[in-house]
């Protein structure tokens, strides 16, 4: 397994591959024997190969000695080959939107994702290119030519080429590439003008041959970003290993295509296209002999009730729907005696924890494995024939590995999982609870505190009751997203320096049913901002923080809510930190790389083939609904936090907000961290960010101290 790990040292992120041998009984896995672990941050991707588990492939890029893209072949611990792909194609592609790598049947040829090959630049001329022009009868600058010339670029160089938006800055398109690991022979296959794909998978067809299937973004002229955005127009398609037969299986929203054990069928999750950018979700099954698509899994409006079947498939009781940005790269079951079951697991949001589910396509039924209780979280790495490999995490417990031993039922074909857990240590000091309300609404908060006084806590909760805590209010961005049971180091260090962390999950989150999710287009400047406060005051009320030592702490959408907040409830909060807030939805909607979401929380049609001119009744509408028109009303302490390189919500309208804030006598600092993005998640980021959040903090509640 890998895990990333920050070394300050060296200011970067390491991926780290570790190897345990472990006996699994009575709900504990013990670590007979741990390998010392070894760095891959230059692997981008690996995949044994099916027909021969012994022989894996590894996209590789290297920096020295010089950049490039190499393609290993191992057999066991053994290099068999490596192959030099640099001149082939661009970067490859190894994130979860686009990114894959898969290998034919013969264990041949692999298949995977790269930015396609750099158009040529423009090279001096010399005697030899002349001749060799001349003899070809080009080199006359208004020929038709679709190459370049001697000492002129390749004219498709500098035509306008939109990547995909933050986290996918300065890449080009992607494409497939099929190599024959045999010949080290790569082939890059054509693409439409109009379609990226990505995250292919293989299949045998009916008549022997084998075909690609994989997902397809679509666009017509402009790109959107793509990256925390399942609604984008895209669909799952197949074609030959040589990019001919091109077929589309289903169009809509969809992602993530994975090809049943039995070859029989295409599963896949998709997407309503529009509106909000993240929602509820169905499993989708494609028959490849009929043709047949059917919906598995439906989109569920309001958590069930009961145990329920709905178009054939049973759910079980209080299931929200399917909440899953993609499915895991390996994620089918074979069962002991049960070859033709064929089981899925996956990974998907309920309420504010994170559950592990199974999905016998068999059968046609849903099942829960892991609590949903509010005392963990826990999530799908991979399966491997009837061993399901997970992770559970709490936020006094930072993930660890588990084991889960997967069995059917005799008769009735239920799915059973027996789980052990590579148990490690919990982070001291910390403990939680889920506040959920009181009519079982969708409004729920995760309040994680420190139990009691320690050395740690002394500059912020030297003493007294768990009234006199400070308090920090932290809502999520999205606003379609959800703060889970799952172990986070900023509110882990913020609650041992002695303050309760309030996490709230706001209407509209995640997790919650699709009419959740709905609930809040329309509203997102009003239904959240009352949600946070009505929160605050609840654990107030409780006794669990200090209303007098209450900051605020948001991000993106919470970032915006914080600084509708800081104008529309001034004093309410003693310091506000805004990470890479919205503050003039007009303005970023002609910046940001999703402006179609300026329009969709709004409630305003939006087209992807068309957009929208931004016409001043839609901007008023927009300004009416931004934090950047309550300057003058601000006058508590405010931080923000900017990415320089933030290609979601471009600084340029929070710099804008801040020189306004300073002419009109606010107390206000800003700290702009180059070459960083939306997440602020470089190392040097991070720790810088957080030292500053907790300064910042200090500072404002010494303040509150000393007016006493």
């Amino acid at each position: 397994y890998t895990t990333s790990q920050r070394d300050f040292a060296r200011d970067r992120k390491r991926k780290v591959a570790s190897h345990l041998a472990l006996a699994i009984g009575d709900g504990a896995a013990t670590v007979l024997a741990r390998g010392a672990p070894a760095e891959v941050t230059d692997v981008v991707m690996t995949q044994p190969a099916p027909s021969d588990p012994s022989l894996s492939a590894v996209l590789r890029t290297v920096t020295e000695p010089t950049p490039g893209c190499l393609v290993e072949i191992w057999r066991d611990d053994a290099l068999v080959k490596t192959i030099d792909v640099t001149s082939k194609h661009g970067k490859f592609y190894g994130d979860a939107t686009f990114g894959g790598l898969a290998w034919t049947a013969d264990s041949a040829s692999i298949v995977y994702v790269a930015e396609r090959p750099e158009y040529d630049k423009a090279k001096p001329a010399t005697p030899e290119t002349d001749a060799v022009q001349q003899a070809a009868g080009e080199g006359d600058i208004t020929d038709g030519i679709s190459g370049g010339v001697a000492g002129v670029a390749d004219p498709r160089r500098y035509e306008l080429e939109e990547d995909w938006g933050e986290t996918f800055a300065g890449k080009r398109p992607p494409v497939l590439v099929v190599l024959d690991v045999r010949t080290g022979a790569a082939r890059v296959l054509p693409s439409a003008s109009d379609v990226s794909p990505g995250q292919p998978q293989l299949f045998t067809a009916r008549g022997g041959e084998e075909r690609i299937v994989f997902t397809g973004y679509t666009f017509a002229g402009h790109k959107h970003g793509v990256v925390y955005c399942q609604n984008r127009p895209s669909g799952i398609y197949t074609c030959d290993l040589d990019g001919s037969n091109v077929q589309c299986l289903f169009r809509g929203s969809a992602r993530s295509p994975r090809v049943t054990p039995s070859q029989q069928g295409v599963v896949f999750l998709a997407t309503a296209t529009g509106g909000p950018h993240a929602a509820t979700s169905e499993i989708v099954y494609h028959d490849l002999a009929t043709g047949q698509t059917t919906t598995v899994v439906p989109i569920i409006d309001r958590p069930l009730s009961d145990p329920l079947n709905v178009g054939g498939t049973s759910l079980p009781a209080g299931f929200p729907g399917i909440y899953a940005d993609q499915l895991p790269a390996r994620p089918w079951l074979r069962l002991a005696g049960c070859p033709e079951q064929e089981v899925l697991a996956l990974s998907s949001l309920w309420r504010s924890t994170t559950a592990v589910l199974t999905l016998d396509i068999t059968n046609r039924a849903l099942a829960l494995h892991t609590p949903v209780d509010g005392t963990e979280s826990s999530a799908v790495l991979g399966a491997a024939d009837g061993l399901l490999v997970g992770r559970r995490s709490t936020p006094a417990q930072p993930g660890e590995l588990a084991v889960g031993v997967a069995t059917s039922a005799p008769h009735t074909k239920a799915v059973a999982i027996q789980w052990s857990h590579v148990v490690r240590p919990a982070v001291d000091n910390i403990a939680w609870q889920v506040l959920r309300s009181d009519d079982g609404g969708p409004l729920e908060s995760i309040f994680v505190y420190p139990q009691q006084h320690l050395p740690a806590t002394r500059h912020f909760w030297p003493g007294g009751s768990a009234a006199a805590r400070p308090l920090v209010i932290v809502p999520h961005g999205g606003p379609h997203s959800t703060y889970t049971l799952d172990y986070n180091p900023l509110v882990a260090g913020l609650v041992r320096l002695g303050f309760g962390v309030l996490l709230v999950n706001f209407t509209g989150s995640l997790g919650f049913g699709q009419d959740a999710v709905l609930a809040q287009i329309g509203r997102m400047d009003t239904l959240s901002l009352d949600e946070i406060q009505e929160s605050a005051r609840r654990v107030h009320a409780a006794g669990g923080g200090d209303p007098a030592a209450t900051v605020y702490l948001g991000g993106s959408y919470s970032g915006y809510t914080g600084a509708l907040l800081a104008g529309r409830a001034p004093g309410f909060y003693r310091a506000i930190v805004l990470r890479n807030p919205v503050i003039g939805i007009g303005e970023n909607a002609v910046m940001s790389d999703i402006p179609d979401w300026c329009w969709a929380e709004l409630g305003l049609e939006y087209s992807f083939d068309a957009p929208p001119e931004l016409s001043p009744e839609v901007f008023a509408k927009m300004w009416h609904a931004s934090p950047s028109r309550l300057v003058g009303a601000v006058r508590d302490p405010l931080l923000l936090l900017l990415g320089a390189d933030d290609r979601r919500v471009p600084p340029a309208q929070s710099l804008s907000y801040f020189h306004r804030l300073k002419a009109a006598g606010a107390p206000v600092q800003c700290k702009m961290y180059p070459g960083v993005g939306h997440p602020l998640d470089t190392v040097e980021a991070e720790r810088d960010s957080f030292v500053s959040i907790a300064r910042f903090f200090a500072a404002a509640l010494t303040e509150k101290d000393s007016a006493k």
